[in-house]
């Protein structure tokens, strides 16, 4: 038992000495030395920031807000044909605003002919027939094949396959193709008449020939007189004709200037009617008014009278209203006749226009007539003063020994009479086939279009542009400050978003004004269109961010922020690198900077890579680096 409490004792007693020993050790921790105070709250050892050097494309950047529309607005006009001059040239199905034209489809109707829209980029300025040659037929070969109306060879000659070619289009479109004229026609009669009156001559002087190689006898020398006197009688007939021809001429030109003016005067006497017209329904309808007035004073009069008027009054009275009611009356009457009236002459003031046009038409296609009837003439006093040459020709043979190399030179020049007049008329047979007239085709160099306004309303007379279109691409309308526009250049690239739509895409600068002002920009800024590469049709009207990399590292370059820049004491720019705990400086090359970057190029054997950390805003000898500032040492 005593042993037990010595043992228990000395366990007691260690334990004391342990605590002991941990409140001295816990009570010297809480105390600490003046140094090792300042030694604890002093800030830590400055250590460098670092980044690491990138490699990337730099670029500047102009960026500014436009609004998207279509592209390549312009104007369209219709060319003047000449083988359908004479006609009204009324609008018979004009353009419809928003609609969309493609290849081969039908952009409006003239006289009832139908004016198709065609691939290409060279406008249409001419009428095209059998032998025309040139790229504008070569491009209407192109755009009849890329139909599907294969034209031959694509040759620019307007040939057999090319007018095949084209009689199939216009088939397909449900049109008929463009045929020979009545003038043509007439001509073409004329020339295949000429081209045989020509071979009988070739062939009376070969019969001459013949005969003269005969001895010849008193009925064959009566013979030739009577030819003569005939060949003589044909010509003053011919010489006849010819005056006949420009009399009526004349006559048709005089009628033609006369019914233009009437044209004139029919407009002005339907302005006047109609203007008469209102005049009188507006006095009409005044003196309806004053009617209904005096109804109303006829009425309140008679209700005023006393209970106990007289009854001549009250029948005076009711007379008064009753009268002033029938005038009423009538003058309703007389107002709708004269409304009648107004909308007759409304009615009719067109029709005696467009009569009047018809005469002025009609007055045009007498001249062609008339011209060609004294083309046809004065082909016949040619050939009847050739009829009587070889008539008197063949009297001095018969009279004189026969010789047969004059007959044989007459013959040879009725020979080259009758190749003239046959080439005269293949060329107006050719002429006379199908054709394209020049008003009936617009070729674009960008298909399709969209129609944005229409000038030539239906029943209106073609006159100067008859609509706007734009091409189905879209443009980007905005402007620039004067600093920005020195920068831009037409070729940029460009950046065009849109974010509440979600949209970006790219897109280049085709237009830089090189004025302000211009296309309805603020006076002080210059005129920038961009047009996108792709884009949908929703974008149309919205306004969308440009991004203009105005300049830009060809590639990617080695790059560090700008405050990793310093300059030494040679005026050198440099950058600190630190490598296995150390610190390098390497001499670069600025070049481009632009968000924060720069570009950096390792001077001589200098190192420097992708990846190394390079220090930005260092403590060392040097000052940060301000691109375009002078430098000072250390």
């Amino acid at each position: 038992m005593r042993a037990f409490a010595k043992r228990r004792a000395a366990v007691l007693a260690a334990a004391g000495l342990v605590g002991l020993a941990i409140v001295g050790w816990i009570a010297a921790g809480q105390i600490r030395s003046p140094a090792r105070v300042a030694a604890e709250t002093a800030p830590p050892k400055a250590s460098p920031i670092t980044v690491a050097v990138v490699r990337r494309t730099l670029s500047s950047e102009v960026i500014v807000r436009g609004t998207v529309r279509y592209g390549a607005p312009q104007s369209v006009a219709l060319a003047t044909s000449r083988i359908k001059q004479g006609g009204s040239d009324i609008v018979t199905q004009a353009p419809r605003r928003r609609a969309r034209l493609g290849p081969g489809q039908v952009a409006m109707g003239v006289d009832g002919r139908p004016v198709f829209v065609l691939p290409g980029a060279i406008p249409m300025h001419r009428d095209l027939r059998r032998g025309d040659q040139g790229q504008d037929v070569g491009q209407l070969e192109q755009a009849l094949s890329r139909l599907g109306f294969s034209a031959g060879a694509v040759d620019g000659r307007y040939d057999g396959s090319t007018e095949s070619a084209v009689a199939a289009f216009y088939l397909s479109q449900g049109f008929d193709p463009f045929g020979p004229t009545d003038v043509q026609l007439e001509q073409l009669r004329t020339a295949q008449a000429a081209a045989a009156a020509a071979r009988d001559a070739h062939l009376q002087a070969l019969n001459t020939i013949d005969q003269a190689r005969r001895t010849p006898t008193p009925a064959d020398v009566a013979q030739a007189r009577a030819d003569a006197v005939t060949a003589r009688d044909a010509l003053a007939a011919a010489a006849l004709d010819v005056a006949t021809a420009q009399a009526k001429l004349t006559s048709a030109r005089r009628l033609a200037a006369s019914v233009q003016g009437g044209q004139g005067i029919a407009q002005a006497n339907a302005r006047r009617d109609q203007a008469l017209a209102d005049a009188e329904v507006a006095s009409k309808r005044a003196a309806l008014n004053a009617a209904q007035d005096d109804k109303r004073i006829a009425r309140v009069r008679f209700d005023e009278l006393a209970p106990d008027a007289p009854a001549s009054e009250r029948e005076a009275a009711a007379a008064a209203v009753r009268q002033a009611a029938d005038a009423a009356v009538r003058a309703e009457a007389e107002l709708n006749a004269a409304i009648a009236a107004a909308d007759a002459v409304r009615a009719e003031s067109p029709a005696a226009v467009r009569r009047a046009g018809d005469d002025a038409a009609q007055a045009v296609r007498d001249i062609r007539l008339q011209q060609a009837e004294l083309y046809r003439a004065r082909q016949a006093v040619q050939t009847a003063r050739g009829q009587v040459r070889l008539a008197a020709q063949r009297i001095r043979l018969l009279g004189r020994p026969t010789d047969t190399n004059i007959m044989r030179l007459i013959a040879s020049s009725a020979a080259a009479e009758v190749r003239r007049t046959q080439a005269e008329v293949s060329r107006l047979s050719a002429e006379g086939g199908v054709q394209v007239p020049a008003d009936e085709l617009l070729f674009f160099s960008t298909l399709p279009l969209r129609v944005d306004a229409v000038k030539a309303k239906r029943g209106a007379i073609v006159s100067g542009p008859v609509m706007n279109v734009t091409n189905s691409r879209l443009a980007v309308d905005s402007s620039l400050s004067v600093s920005d526009a020195k920068l831009v250049r037409p070729g940029d690239t460009v950046t065009v978003e849109e974010q509440d739509l979600g949209i970006k895409t790219r897109g280049t600068v085709t237009e830089v004004a090189s004025t302000p002002g211009t296309n309805r920009v603020d006076p002080s800024r210059f005129y920038l269109e961009v047009t996108p590469a792709t884009g949908p049709v929703s974008l149309v009207g919205a306004s969308v961010k440009l991004t203009i990399a105005v300049k830009s590292t060809a590639g990617a370059v080695l790059a560090v922020p700008v405050s990793a820049l310093s300059l030494g004491a040679d005026g050198n720019a440099r950058v600190q690198v630190r490598r296995a705990g150390r610190t390098e400086l390497v001499t670069v090359v600025p070049g481009l900077a632009a968000k924060g970057l720069v570009e950096v190029r390792p001077v001589g054997a200098a190192r420097l890579a992708r990846g190394d950390l390079v220090v930005v805003g260092s403590t060392a000898g040097g000052r940060a680096f301000a691109p375009g500032a002078p430098g000072t040492g250390p």
